[in-house]
């Protein structure tokens, strides 16, 4: 096997434990509030302490993943993540958990999970060759879909069966795990390494955003997937629990399940990906899966229109599987655009800026999520959900005939850029 694979599969080790723990702990803590207080204010102070780190520190973390060892960044940030987590655990047993110290261990893990994720997304492409990168980046995602379903799942099953300290325990233990196989990859620094101050951290950040905005189509394929992300994130995460439960009377078990079945599309299309694709250009793969994923996005607005519910006869298991196809198969065009489009990313950005463009990613991601489930919450206030549905098709058919129009498919083609 060659040392790559052995590398990658350390590295995907590592990731999958670290992820599985983490969707554990995101479901079993906010029941655990919930079971504690029944308090919504206080579910909503969990989410934004759980998301402001990430925010907060975005730039600053992209400026240690490019200056630090992103393996011992790894290693140190599950080290120290699965302490907290078993000092939780402690706390549990003893009875002497409260909600502050939850909160502020919470507000100590996000902050490492935001530490943690742009150095491991830049490491992938120093350690799996270019022409591996679309699979390698299949099986990530694969990776981060079937964590998605799993920990979740596994969150609900350990607290409502065994409590939160089994939970704590469990999750701080895989941490731990995770950091263990991370041990086994071999991997040297090729980033400049520096000691750090107020002055070089910003000098670091500005070098960041000029890179992005000097790259032709670098910074233009950006906005396109912040717009794109805050158009399209919101329907599924606002407006489709909404329909499926308000509108539809879908029952819990099925709503479950249509959610599960997104999700699964995702993994599925990463599986293709990995399996049979691998070798097509990521540049061809994104702009087909984009076109596809526009044109499943419209059957599916056609689906939700009062005339289809009333045709299929609302909640019924034959209108749960109309509605759940769409929506499997959606996410494995979905994988064919985001996969591709990290491959891309991967091979544009020179290793010594690269956890710096994840970090502002990340960040932007972070940020337009939330304005858009604000607003599409205010839409649903005021309008039905498919005429919500039929804005978002719209504003995304939009910035895609934008997107091309703007010539990227030149800058989609173009070689990595040297390393200088």
């Amino acid at each position: 096997m060659k040392s790559y694979r052995r590398n990658f599969w350390f590295y995907s080790l590592g990731r999958l434990v670290s992820l599985i723990g983490s969707g554990v702990q995101q479901v079993a803590i906010p029941l655990f509030i919930l079971d504690l207080t029944g308090s919504g204010t206080i579910m909503g102070t969990f989410v934004l302490v759980s998301m402001l780190p990430k925010i907060i520190l975005g730039p600053f973390a992209g400026v240690l993943g490019d200056r630090f060892d992103r393996k011992k960044i790894m290693i140190y940030t599950d080290f120290v993540r699965g302490g907290l987590i078993l000092l939780l655990a402690l706390m549990a047993g003893f009875d002497s958990l409260t909600l502050i110290s939850l909160l502020i261990v919470q507000g100590l893990v996000s902050s490492f999970d935001m530490i943690f994720d742009p150095a491991t997304n830049a490491m992938i492409a120093d350690i799996v060759p270019d022409e591996d990168l679309t699979r390698a980046n299949s099986i990530v995602q694969g990776i981060n879909s079937f964590s998605y379903i799993v920990g979740p799942a596994l969150g609900g099953i350990l607290y409502g069966f065994f409590g939160i300290e089994l939970v704590f325990i469990i999750n701080g233990i895989s941490f731990a795990a995770s950091a263990i196989s991370e041990m086994f990859i071999k991997y040297n620094q090729t980033t400049e390494k520096t000691k750090l101050s107020a002055r070089k951290v910003m000098e670091d950040m500005k070098e960041g955003f000029i890179f992005l905005k000097d790259v032709k189509g670098l910074l233009v394929l950006l906005i396109f997937c912040m717009v794109s992300n805050f158009l399209v994130s919101p329907v599924f995460a606002v407006v489709f629990p909404f329909f499926a439960r308000e509108v539809v009377g879908f029952s819990g078990q099925q709503f479950g399940l249509l959610q599960t079945s997104w999700v699964a599309g995702i993994l599925l299309g990463n599986v293709i990906l990995g399996a049979f694709l691998a070798k097509r250009k990521p540049a061809k793969l994104f702009k087909n899966g984009l076109i596809n994923q526009a044109i499943l996005f419209q059957l599916f607005f056609v689906a939700a229109l009062p005339f289809a519910t009333k045709f299929f006869g609302g909640a019924t298991w034959i209108y749960f599987s109309v509605i759940g196809s769409i929506l499997l198969i959606t996410g494995i065009f979905n994988a064919f655009v985001n996969t591709p489009l990290m491959t891309m990313f991967h091979k544009k950005t020179p290793t010594k800026y690269r956890s710096r463009v994840f970090s502002v990613i990340s960040v932007l991601a972070q940020l337009v999520t939330p304005l858009g489930a604000v607003l599409y919450g205010i839409g649903l206030d005021l309008m039905a959900t498919h005429w919500l549905l039929l804005i978002a098709n719209i504003g995304s058919i939009i910035i895609i005939v934008v997107f091309f129009a703007r010539g990227l498919d030149t800058f989609l083609m173009e070689p990595k850029p040297n390393e200088a």
